[in-house]
């Protein structure tokens, strides 16, 4: 809630992840700057042992070079990290072979992820 009132949704309480900290870590808040890194197709931010791993669906282009795809989830990893308080950094990149599952609106299934 700001000063004059209005009250702003940040993410789901039953996605919310709890740092060691204590602050409240919204994964949507983090899928959305992932999502902005160059290579990611679709993402979800997922709590693992107190790390939080983003589990990417990449779209790489065909002809890039193998030493190039090696380094890209360490680039996806750095990009969204200096945009991020340091409370909520994220730790691992994890590419996806397959898209994620979806329900019938569209919507990860992120049940299946944790």
């Amino acid at each position: 809630m700001d000063r004059e009132g209005n009250i702003f949704i940040r993410g789901r309480i039953k996605s919310m992840i709890l740092s060691s900290s204590g602050q409240n870590i919204y994964p949507e808040e983090l899928e959305a700057v992932v999502s902005r890194c160059q290579y990611v197709s679709e993402c979800l931010v997922v709590d693992r042992n107190g790390k939080i791993v983003a589990l990417v669906y990449p779209e790489i282009p065909e002809d890039i070079d193998p030493k190039t795809r090696e380094s890209i989830p360490e680039a996806i990893r750095a990009t969204a990290n200096r945009s991020l308080p340091a409370y909520s950094k994220i730790a691992k990149v994890e590419l996806m072979d397959t898209p994620f599952e979806k329900t019938p609106k569209m919507s990860i299934k992120r049940f299946l992820y944790r």
